[in-house]
């Protein structure tokens, strides 16, 4: 498996192998034009500084020959005048509008065609410019410059340039860059490896910390000495997960304590009572007394793993509800008409106080079993005489369930664990009463499989109010 590290190293090389070919193309090119367009002005101001002057001397030229056809004695001075246009044009060439040599520099040598297309254009009145490669020599740049007369191209003017100094200035632009990116290039890979292991470091001190952690140290927390809020972040997230992981290990390890206790009292009772019964020969209306205690036992434990495995249930990623639109309404009337009897039983009042309510999405059997589980607790923990009250309303897209006591309360420091596994407030007064300790957790999970939440009030010796909220379909 390949380093981070390497792809880090390797990935801020190529982004600096790419800037570089960008910034040396860009100035490659950049520096490239403006050479060849100084070349080409300088080039073109000489040729207009030399069409004035073949203006003058070809049409003194022509007039020289019309009036002196037959005259052999001013040859002499036709050959002065040629002779002054040759040196005013020294580096430049006189074609026709044939694009044959009229006249030609001292400094000329062989006089490359001109092409057919570009001889077009100057005769059309424009400047043409063009480079020529020559064998064993540097390039030249070359303009031809149209001269007219009477409005009318007569004469093309070519005059050139070698670029030897810019393919030279070029050459060692080149080899200029190629230095420095060779050099850029070594820098920038020493300098990666040293960025790559200041980044990697932080994570590296994470990576080697969690390897160590374990259940006996999820109190550890990461310092962390780098001075970047992004490090700092992520050493704040490994200790809130951390924190996290501590409160559900521990929160675990107390659940399975619990459990095992909750477990080993009617395990105890029952060995007892066997034990007992063993010692010495007994009625047949004792043994029966020692099996019905023991069938007590056996029923609570049944109750008491029934509920741990629902918990199980919904610790799970796929909680056991299948969700459909619902009226609480009908279902709380049957319920209320069911735990009348043992409300009555207990010797307290159970009413209902509902309204229309839109329909939510939720499933029977888990909301049947929440609405039990906080009627039974309520009932148990009302004294003869006191009511129970459930209320259903609708507030804010949500349909709000309340299950009102006048039970002894909750004293406050109990509250923000009253729905955790086996907490009891009054442990004794609870297991007396039936009760494993898991109801209100259940009725937790439930409510949080259909998106809702549950909260209580509670006051000491006016009684407690549990309200659910699910929103509605």
């Amino acid at each position: 498996m390949p380093s981070f590290r390497t792809r880090i190293r390797w990935s801020s090389v190529s982004l600096i192998a790419l800037l570089l070919l960008i910034f040396c193309a860009s100035l490659y090119s950049t520096l490239s034009f403006l050479l060849h367009r100084h070349i080409d002005a300088q080039l073109l101001a000489t040729v207009q500084r030399q069409a004035h002057q073949v203006k003058k001397e070809t049409g003194e030229i022509e007039e020289i020959l019309q009036e002196n056809a037959h005259n052999d004695n001013d040859d002499d001075h036709l050959e002065k005048e040629d002779h002054e246009l040759r040196e005013a044009i020294r580096n430049s060439v006189v074609l026709s509008r044939k694009g044959l040599v009229q006249w030609k520099g001292e400094g000329i040598g062989v006089v490359a065609r001109l092409d057919p297309l570009l001889l077009a254009q100057a005769l059309k009145g424009q400047s043409v410019f063009e480079t020529l490669q020559t064998p064993h020599g540097p390039d030249i740049r070359r303009v031809s410059f149209p001269i007219s007369s009477q409005g009318k191209v007569k004469y093309i003017l070519q005059t050139r340039a070698s670029l030897d100094l810019v393919n030279e200035t070029l050459y060692w632009l080149i080899i200029t860059l190629g230095t420095a990116t060779i050099g850029i290039f070594a820098f920038g890979w020493v300098g990666s490896n040293w960025v790559a292991r200041m980044a990697l470091s932080p994570v590296e001190a994470l990576g080697q910390m969690a390897a160590n952690v374990s259940a006996q140290s999820l109190g550890t927390r990461v310092v962390l000495d780098a001075p970047y809020h992004e490090f700092q972040q992520l050493a704040q997230s490994f200790n809130n997960m951390f924190e996290r992981l501590q409160r559900a290990f521990e929160s675990q390890r107390r659940f399975v304590g619990d459990a095992a206790h909750e477990l080993r009292t009617p395990l105890t009772a029952m060995k007892g009572n066997v034990e007992v019964a063993l010692q010495r020969d007994r009625s047949a209306e004792e043994y029966q007394d020692v099996l019905a205690t023991s069938l007590g036992q056996v029923e609570h434990l049944t109750r008491l793993v029934k509920s741990l495995l629902t918990l199980t249930k919904f610790a799970g990623e796929h909680p056991p509800i299948e969700l459909k639109p619902i009226l609480m309404e009908p279902l709380l009337k049957d319920l209320v008409s069911e735990l009348s009897i043992l409300a009555e039983e207990k010797g307290c009042c159970l009413t209902a106080l509902l309204q229309e309510v839109p329909s939510i999405l939720g499933d029977d059997g888990q909301l049947k079993q929440l609405v039990i589980n906080l009627l039974d607790n309520a009932i148990r923990h009302t004294p003869t005489g006191g009511a129970v009250t459930v209320g259903l309303k609708s507030s804010d897209d949500q349909v709000c369930l309340t299950i009102k006591d006048t039970g002894s309360g909750i004293p406050a420091e109990h509250l923000p664990r009253i729905f955790e596994r086996f907490y009891r407030a009054d442990r004794a007064r609870d297991r007396e009463s039936g009760g494993t300790g898991l109801g209100l957790a259940i009725a937790q999970e439930i409510v949080l499989a259909h998106h809702g939440t549950i909260s209580v009030k509670s006051e000491v010796g006016k009684g407690s109010v549990f309200t659910v909220s699910i929103p509605v379909c």
